[in-house]
């Protein structure tokens, strides 16, 4: 599941990103104590997310005579049928349940899918879904403080708005430098077809800091800011599709370097392959973007790409083949924040920003742990990469690096990392977070 590209102001989802962080602990903490309901309708073990679904080859080329779903307690029965893409009368086939299964685990509404089929009495099947719903209404309260300035507010997520599939984000956060806040809407499946679509809008005061792979000054400044935004997509298939969105934002620059006040229009078009499929809580296969990107202020533009293949290993683990890149020309208050991602995490966590970069990595990913609650996975990694723009000439970065995920099964945004790596060529160590519904 993806969020919302372009949906908010790059320091408020900062703000969101180390909130997150310290509200994922505490649901992790909250996971790993709380018994299991006694009154849920089904009982999916840790493993039945990953496990090959009940399937006999007599089934093969009968009919589907009717479709059985249980364990729903808010999603609506509507919302699986078009996520299956299966009806009553469609033939069997050999991979249809582990389609199914996929295709529910993907929506990332579900901890847990199980398919079994049973013959009926007019010589056809019936297919039976039992589906362990995941919690999907997040609220969470922030607070932070450097002793002299401070700022608190509260974010709300909700990935299954009316159990329909919908995706809502809204927060709002007051402090000594100002309010800001931002909400957006998403939907992956509008009115059950191929389409999707998504509004976003935000506003407020924002500080700006921008640092160079060894941790020095770049430029900072503080700005108020409007924006909105809109995207529409088309899914091609369950792994393919396209997404285009535009943005207008404007806004004022209140102090630090010499940038100017100004305004811009922003056009993005995005495809995407996804061909993982679920190890566990690991995801593993390929998985491919090529975007592009452009705004009025300046003729800015940009041209981005990015590819991984994670390859299983053993039961559990996984080697990861990260790369990524883009060339361009951007503005300094439109360029790409690149650090803290796969690839950058040797650079200053959410500081450092470029026109042109470009990066490899290899990822180990080893699963130490694996509960009712989730598992407890670590990784081990090296990257290579480079960056440049207006005013930093190329630089170079690489290093080697480790940290922990640990998956949460029963929450929509389950994914909570913590990686630390080691610059070479700066000498310098870099610490970043990793909040995700898959990574």
């Amino acid at each position: 599941m993806a969020f919302f590209t372009g949906a908010a102001p790059a320091a408020a989802l900062s703000v969101v990103y180390r909130s997150l962080f310290t509200a994922a602990v505490a649901l992790f903490l909250m996971a790993v104590s709380t018994p299991a309901r006694a009154s849920e309708p089904v009982s999916l073990s840790a493993p039945a997310s990953a496990s090959a679904p009940a399937f006999s080859a007599d089934f093969i080329g009968d009919r589907i005579t009717e479709i059985t779903l249980a364990g729903l307690r808010k999603t609506q029965d509507e919302v699986v049928y078009d996520l299956i893409e299966v009806e009553v009368g469609d033939p069997v086939t050999a991979d249809l349940f582990q389609s199914i299964q996929e295709s529910l685990l993907d929506s990332d509404l579900f901890a847990a899918v199980h398919v079994s089929g049973r013959a009926t009495a007019a010589d056809g099947v019936e297919v039976v879904v039992l589906l362990d719903e995941k919690w999907t209404l997040v609220p969470i309260p922030f607070f932070s403080t450097n002793g002299s300035t401070y700022q608190g507010g509260l974010i709300v997520i909700e990935t299954n708005l009316l159990g329909r599939n919908k995706q809502l984000i809204s927060a709002g956060f007051l402090g000594t430098d100002g309010a800001q806040g931002f909400v957006a809407y998403g939907d992956p499946a509008v009115f059950g077809s191929r389409w999707s679509a998504g509004i976003s809008a935000g506003a407020g005061r924002t500080e700006a800091e921008r640092l160079l792979p060894n941790g020095t000054h770049r430029r900072s400044y503080e700005y108020d800011q409007q924006r909105l935004g809109a995207n529409v997509g088309y899914n091609f298939t369950r792994r393919a599709g396209i997404t285009g969105g535009l943005g207008y934002e404007r806004w004022e620059i209140m102090s630090g370097d010499s940038l100017e006040d100004g305004q811009l229009l922003e056009s993005q078009l995005t495809a995407e392959y996804d061909g993982t499929r679920p190890l566990d809580v690991l995801r593993v296969g390929p998985r491919a973007r090529l975007s592009a990107r452009t705004v009025t202020y300046r003729s800015g533009w940009e041209i981005s790409a990015g590819g991984e293949w994670a390859i299983p290993v053993a039961t559990a683990h996984r080697i990861r083949l990260v790369a990524s890149g883009a060339i361009g020309e951007m503005p300094t208050i439109a360029e790409r924040m690149i650090s803290g991602g796969d690839g950058y995490r040797t650079l200053p966590y959410q500081a450092v920003s470029a026109d042109s970069w470009g990066t490899t990595s290899a990822v180990y990913d080893l699963s130490i742990v694996r509960a009712d609650w989730g598992a407890l996975v670590l990784s081990h990694f090296w990257e290579l990469g480079g960056y440049t723009n207006d005013d930093v000439d190329p630089r170079l970065f690489y290093g080697p690096g480790g940290g922990f995920r640990v998956y949460i099964r029963q929450v929509a945004i389950p994914a909570l990392g913590l990686d630390v790596a080691y610059n070479i060529p700066d000498n310098g160590f870099a610490f970043s977070f990793s909040l995700g519904a898959q990574m």
